[in-house]
Parts: structure tokens; sequence; C-alpha cells
């Protein structure tokens, strides 16, 4: 599983790009790509792929660039065997605000906080039409709010169960204040490519 790497791919990717030298970042952009066949967003989830490239410059210090950009996006708090994260990246926020507010997309979400379900056992739980429950859980697959964690057999075939990656959310709405905190289980965070690596780790 891609742990916490899927939800920040697109802006860590981002950050890391603006932090580059347009010379340096074309480089990179063209070896993950005929090397790899990999964007700067998707080597996130390789997260050594792009580490290994970084350090191909030998003018640069890799991790801490890693570092800075991360912290434009998330902080992280180790909390017994969770962790506590808050989102800081604006885009980020607005993303997460955005599913949140969406009644159907949170029934999604809170179907499966804490727990694995087929999409048909999402489906009798939400009440929710298949057609938009599909394309919400495909696009929250796609941000990083919703995991694949595993198969199981059902009618004689192989289906996937998918978990929420949040175990709880808790928003604050004030004035010029938006915020978002949530707990991650210990294991998606580690799972992390991006954690493996040493990035994530406070």
């Amino acid at each position: 599983m891609p742990g916490i790497d899927r939800l920040i791919s697109r802006y860590l990717a981002n950050e890391i790009k603006h932090k580059l030298k347009p010379s340096t970042l074309k480089k990179i952009e063209k070896d993950l790509f005929f090397i790899h066949g990999m964007s700067i967003k998707l080597s996130i989830e390789n997260f050594k792929t792009l580490h290994d490239q970084l350090c191909s410059f030998p003018e640069m210090d890799p991790t801490n660039l890693e570092k800075t950009c991360i912290e434009k996006i998330i902080r992280i708090n180790k909390t017994d065997n969770n962790y506590s994260i808050k989102i800081i990246n604006p885009k980020l926020l607005t993303k997460i605000f955005d599913y949140i507010g969406d009644p159907e997309s949170r029934k999604l979400i809170s179907s499966i906080m804490g727990r694995d379900l087929t999409i048909p056992e999402i489906l009798n739980e939400t009440k929710i039409l298949k057609s938009p429950a599909y394309r919400k859980i495909e696009n929250m697959l796609l941000d990083g709010l919703i995991l694949e964690s595993g198969k199981i057999f059902s009618n004689g075939k192989r289906v996937s169960r998918y978990r929420c990656l949040f175990k709880k959310i808790q928003l604050s709405i004030g004035q010029n204040i938006l915020e978002i905190d949530f707990l991650i289980d210990k294991k998606d965070l580690e799972s992390s490519s991006v954690f493996q690596f040493g990035v994530l780790d406070n």
C-alpha cells in the first residue's frame, strides 16, 4: 500500500519542482521518464528513485530539500500507535474539505474509517447509488484518502477491500483559519515509501 504517499504526491512534487533550477528540473524529469517511466509525482510513491535522481547533482542537498518541501505540506507527531498529522498545504486542505463537504463522499469516508469493507458492503451501508459511489471512491483512491487494503474471496471472485487513510478527522474553521488534523494508523504511515526513506520520520 502507498500509505500517505498518494495523498501528498501531487503537492510534494509541486514543491520540489518550485525549488529546483529549470535546467535541473528538466534533467530530472527526463531521466525519471526515460529510465523509470515515471513523472516526479509518481516517483513520490517510489521515493528512493526520486532521491537517487536528486543525489546525481553534487551541489544539491537532497535530504534538506525533501524535508523543507514536506514541511510545507504536512506536520507529523507520534501518539502511541498512531500519528497525528496536520495539513499545511492550502490546496490539499481545500481538496479534503471538498470531499468532507460533499454528503455522499462524507458517508463513504465514514463507512470505512477504521475498518475494511468491499464496495458492495460500502454500498449496502451508505445506500449511495452504485454509479456515483464508484466514481467518488475512484477519485478518493487517486487522491489518497482511501486505500485498497487487500483482497478477499466473495462469490468465487477476488474482490478488493478498502479503508479510509484516516482514523479520525478534526476540522477547525475560524476567521482566516482553516485547519485539518487527522489520526493515521502507525502501519499506514510507516508503509509509505517517503516515511521508509526517513523524510517523514520526526
